[in-house]
């Protein structure tokens, strides 16, 4: 009997405000390319709106793969012009992605406004993006992204109105991790309970520790063993390892040992306190004759890469700007160095009681960036050097990172919960990040928070909106970046990672006109051939950031002793603690401004608040039900509801708020979707009124809906549909092209064998033969990066659907990294498919 081939086919929705670039690589190689090479022939964009696009300043050929016969070109193109309608506030931001092979690109992003002045212009750093918020007047922008010099790239462009939530997660996030480990919670297993030994026996781990209650780290050696060879496999096998402890019975979480990093650049030698521009503008200055305790009896633990010594064998002899304000504090079961074995340079790898920090033994480099932390917030007024936001605090350093600034989520959660178990801490700087939301790092912090601690961390150095950890989390003080002028720093993040901001710096700007670079000066120190010497040096980051909000406590609550965590939280909601900035997605509440700060705390009359979160309700895709946190501050507080009201009758409110009752913590909105009109969009507020102490007040959440486009014209460009084998090899086995008409693709398969395979779908802007990289739209089936296998038997099979997009998935959507995947590869002319989609040239 004859097996018969089948038809196979369905459509590719495009995700809402999708357009492409009108001269890619793939349009040019067939002349079926628009030009968009000069203001006159710029492409409207929407807002919010993302565009793929493809530049090189030059025309050549990709090297070509091991194994590979096909050549694959690319064309040509050294600028693209696009135009939006802006409003202050709204975001414009450039993500580039390039091909490894060749030389790094060189992009730059250009601004005018109508009458064609140039308002931005930035040119690529390390972090790979560009982000700018527009400041001058509404109207009609000229967006100019060029290809200044290097090889080809793609890249996003995205447009997107003050109020959107996160836009720029157009890549991955791939974030490092100790190849073997994980991080494992059991339900019902507390610190009381002997380490669950009869489940580890079946989850292949070596061995187990714990880390907090219920909370344990657990060790696969093999795949440790194997990442000396080849550590992209022993990470693929790791993250598997993962999935699989996710799904063992009695396992509430799990996720692999994530590695985070300073916050921080390079430093650069500077001295002394007439440099410390930092402290005029939040108004140190004012605020000490206000404060004279300074901080003194306030604990500040910063979990850092510990403390410079000139003997760092031997806990002591700290940085004789730093040294009259520490205090070790060590117990019986913990000590203030937990530095992993692997990570750590010290005489004593592995945990112990000393937090000296080892340096690095290169010349004109060290690891002293938790020196330079703890200096901004402790260092002593003693003429000698800088002075510290709290110059008479407590300073207790706890080594978390180790090497070139590096630690692992076991190592941090381990931190957190000592130090949430410390009567002599009250704040937690954290002046660290990079990696995705985790639960269990979370339940530590949310542990830490309701013992009274304040837990501060740095927003991060990558000039995006997406949300960065632990800045993110509900119950810590995120804090971001400003330069000597009070505006933003240009690679600070924003949006949900910003709580408020502090000074920070900007090597590249002078914006309080001193004549230097605007860096943050406090303690460093050098270790050039093993020789330590205590320095200062100046350095830019929301690491430097962090300690002035850790400071800023503990000079209000030296004068205050009774201040707690929460009432800090509640303050700052409350406006009572900054100069409120325009733009709330950069500025969070606004810059810190220490005076106001020691007046609140002095005063002692703390507000009863509510909080939204998310502070920004974004419907897209048509959503059915957002749920909106609500958070009181203080958590004692008594608040009721007063009124609730919103001038756009398409938004529906939850039963959840009612007058005269207590406040909810959840509220559930939901929009109707057949009073939006026709463009099926639209923007309003929620105002929800309450009452706490006595005292009326307002909370405002923007509310905003993105459903679908007018006239159907989305566009991801030109698409190349694959079905692959269903093996690790994963063959293209049968490929076309399509086209996007009405704002979705069709596709048919007509003769397809029976089988398993993958469905998947994207473009190749650049030419360089692969699909779904990063800056690339994709989609998988079912969903974008989560595809499942489709059987195909001997009966048509028809209807699939999937979604096409330039954004990528959450990392917990996709449940951990993506570990190694480099997109999928396309076929050639010189293939034996019945209809080639592509037209290549042999190799010579």
């Amino acid at each position: 009997m004859t097996t018969q081939s089948v038809s196979v086919s369905g459509v590719i929705e495009i995700e809402s405000q999708t357009r492409i670039d009108s001269d890619t690589a793939d349009d040019l190689r067939i002349n079926q390319s628009t030009s968009n090479n000069c203001d006159d022939e710029a492409q409207r964009l929407p807002v919010t709106g993302v565009v793929g696009g493809y530049l090189s300043p030059l025309a050549g050929t990709y090297p070509a793969r091991s194994g590979e016969s096909t050549r694959f070109d690319f064309e040509q193109d050294s600028q693209d012009y696009f135009n939006a309608d802006l409003n202050p506030g709204d975001r414009v931001s450039l993500q580039v992605f390039s091909d490894e092979r060749l030389e790094a690109p060189r992009p730059r992003l250009q601004i005018f406004d109508g009458d064609n002045r140039e308002v931005f212009v930035g040119a690529l750093g390390d972090s790979q993006s560009i982000l700018h918020v527009i400041e001058s007047g509404s109207g009609d922008y000229t967006i100019r992204v060029s290809a200044q010099s290097g090889g080809p790239f793609r890249y996003v462009l995205i447009v997107a109105e003050r109020n959107a939530e996160s836009m720029m997660n157009t890549a991955y996030q791939n974030p490092d991790f100790v190849p073997g480990e994980a991080i494992v919670t059991f339900a019902g297993v507390n610190s009381n309970s002997d380490a669950p030994s009869s489940l580890t026996s079946s989850m292949s781990a070596e061995s187990v520790r714990e880390l907090r209650p219920g909370v344990w780290h657990l060790r696969q050696n093999e795949f440790k063993s194997l990442a000396a060879a080849n550590r992209t496999l022993a990470k693929f096998k790791t993250a598997a390892w993962v999935q699989q402890l996710r799904n063992q019975a009695g396992v509430s979480a799990a996720s692999p040992n994530y590695i985070y990093h300073a916050q921080t650049t390079s430093p650069q030698t500077n001295s002394l306190y007439g440099r410390q521009w930092n402290s005029t503008l939040i108004s140190l200055p004012s605020a000490w004759q206000a404060a004279p305790n300074a901080g003194v009896g306030v604990g500040v633990a910063v979990l850092d890469t510990g403390l410079f010594s000139s003997t760092p064998d031997t806990a002591g002899n700290w940085h004789p700007d730093l040294e009259q304000n520490v205090r070790l504090v060590s117990t019986s079961s913990s000590s203030p160095d937990f530095v992993g074995l692997q990570n750590d340079l010290d005489n004593q790898p592995g945990r112990d009681s000393n937090p000296a920090d080892p340096g690095d033994g290169q010349p004109r480099s060290s690891n002293f960036h938790g020196t330079h932390v703890a200096g901004i917030v402790s260092s002593v007024d003693n003429s000698i050097g800088v002075v510290g936001v709290a110059h008479r605090s407590d300073l207790i350093p706890v080594r978390v990172l180790g090497e070139a600034g590096t630690g692992n989520l076991a190592d941090l959660i381990a931190a957190i919960e000592w130090a949430g178990n410390q009567a002599e801490i009250d704040v937690i700087n954290l002046s660290l990040g990079g990696v995705a939301p985790n639960s269990q790092l979370e339940n530590a912090i949310n542990a830490a928070h309701n013992a009274g601690k304040l837990v501060v961390a740095a927003a991060g150095n990558q000039g995006t909106d997406e949300p960065t950890y632990p800045a993110a989390y509900p119950n810590v003080v995120g804090v971001g970046a400003v330069d000597a002028g009070g505006e933003r720093a240009s690679y600070s993040n924003v949006g949900a990672s910003v709580s408020l901001v502090a000074p920070g710096g900007d090597a590249s700007r002078d914006a309080n006109l001193d004549t230097r670079a605007d860096i943050i000066v406090s303690a460093w120190g050098t270790d050039d051939e093993g020789v330590f010497e205590p320095g200062y040096a100046g350095l830019q980051g929301t690491s430097m950031a962090a300690p002035h909000v850790s400071g800023l406590f503990a000079l209000m609550k030296g004068e205050k002793p009774s201040l707690s965590s929460d009432e800090f939280f509640a303050l700052m909601v409350g406006g009572q603690l900054t100069d409120a900035k325009e733009n709330s997605t950069e500025y969070g509440a606004g810059l810190i401004n220490a005076v106001k700060a020691v007046d609140a705390a002095l005063d002692g009359n703390i507000p009863d608040v509510l909080a939204a979160s998310p502070s920004v309700v974004t419907f897209v895709n048509n959503d059915s039900q957002i749920q909106l946190a609500l958070n009181q501050y203080p958590t004692q507080a008594n608040i009721s509801i007063v009124g609730v009201s919103a001038d756009a009758e398409w938004l529906r409110v939850g039963p959840e708020l009612v007058a005269g009752e207590p406040a909810p913590s959840m509220v559930t909105l939901s929009i109707n979707a057949a009073l939006l009109g026709q463009s099926q969009s639209g923007t309003t507020e929620l105002q929800i009124d309450y009452r706490g102490s006595g005292t009326v007040r307002s909370l405002t959440v923007p509310v905003n809906v993105r459903l679908s486009d007018p006239n159907d014209t989305r566009d991801a460009g030109r698409h190349y549909v694959l079905l692959l084998s269903a093996d690790e090899a994963r063959n293209t086995v049968y490929q076309q092209v399509v086209s996007a008409i009405g704002g979705q693709y069709r596709f048919e398969f007509g003769n397809v064998e029976p089988g398993n395979y993958l469905l998947v779908a994207g473009t190749d802007m650049d030419n360089n033969g692969f699909i779904c990289e990063n800056g690339e739209a994709c989609a998988e089936y079912p969903v974008n990066g989560l595809p499942q296998i489709i059987e195909v038997q001997e009966t048509e099979l028809a209807g699939l659907r999937m979604s096409t997009s330039f954004r990528r998935p959450t990392i917990n959507s996709l449940g951990g990294p993506r570990v190694g995947f480099e997109g999928y590869s396309l076929n050639s002319a010189n293939s034996e498919m019945s209809e080639p989609t592509r037209r290549m040239e042999d190799s010579p």
